[in-house]
Parts: C-alpha cells; sequence; structure tokens
C-alpha cells in the first residue's frame, strides 16, 4: 500500500514538473484569447449579454406576478405579494435598462476625452 502511494506521488510530481517547466522552454506565444482590445469593449459586451439574460427574467417575473394577482382570487396578502412582486420587478428592469444608459454615457465621455 505504501509502494503504491509513494509512486502515485512520484508520478504526480513528474506530471507537475513537466506542465511547469515544459512551457518554459517551448517558448511558446500565448495569444489573446479574448476579441476585445480595451476594458471597455469587454464590459460593453458582458453587459450585452446581462442584459440580455435580464430582460428574459424581467419578462418571466412580470408573468409570474401577473400568475400570483390571478390566483389571488381576492385575498389581500396574496394580492400584496403579487403587487410588490411587480413593483420588484419593475424597479429591476429600470435598473437593468439604466445601467446600458450609464455604460453608454460614460463610454461616450471616455471616447470624447481621447
Amino acid at each position: 500500500m505504501k509502494n503504491k502511494i509513494k509512486i502515485t506521488k512520484i508520478i504526480a510530481s513528474m506530471f507537475s514538473l513537466v506542465f511547469l517547466v515544459l512551457p518554459v522552454f517551448v517558448f511558446a506565444q500565448i495569444a489573446n484569447p479574448l476579441k476585445f482590445d480595451s476594458v471597455s469593449l469587454l464590459v460593453n459586451d458582458i453587459l450585452d449579454y446581462v442584459i440580455k439574460i435580464g430582460g428574459v427574467v424581467a419578462t418571466l417575473a412580470f408573468i409570474w406576478a401577473g400568475f400570483v394577482y390571478v390566483t389571488a382570487q381576492g385575498k389581500p396578502e396574496k394580492l400584496k405579494i403579487a403587487k410588490e412582486i411587480f413593483i420588484n420587478t419593475c424597479i429591476g428592469a429600470a435598473i437593468l435598462l439604466g445601467a446600458e444608459l450609464i455604460s453608454t454615457i460614460i463610454s461616450g465621455t471616455i471616447k470624447s476625452l481621447k
């Protein structure tokens, strides 16, 4: 059993050594895996994905608020919950759209400073 553990440690050490030292001897150039030249382009692309996903989530939240409202059947506590869901979804959608507006303003300002 001890020999098996010792052999495993030796093999792990050899692999670690190979993967840590080999790139030094290869002198391979690593290309930039990102397709962006600046941070602002990266942030804008990430924000675009966040807005797309957030739009879908907001739509589903509006549908859920409507479902809760319809199934409340006049019960005040469930109507209050549906109203809170609707208001919070409106606030979230406004923040989402505001983030795009703020990003556009900031990137325009930065471009004008160059």
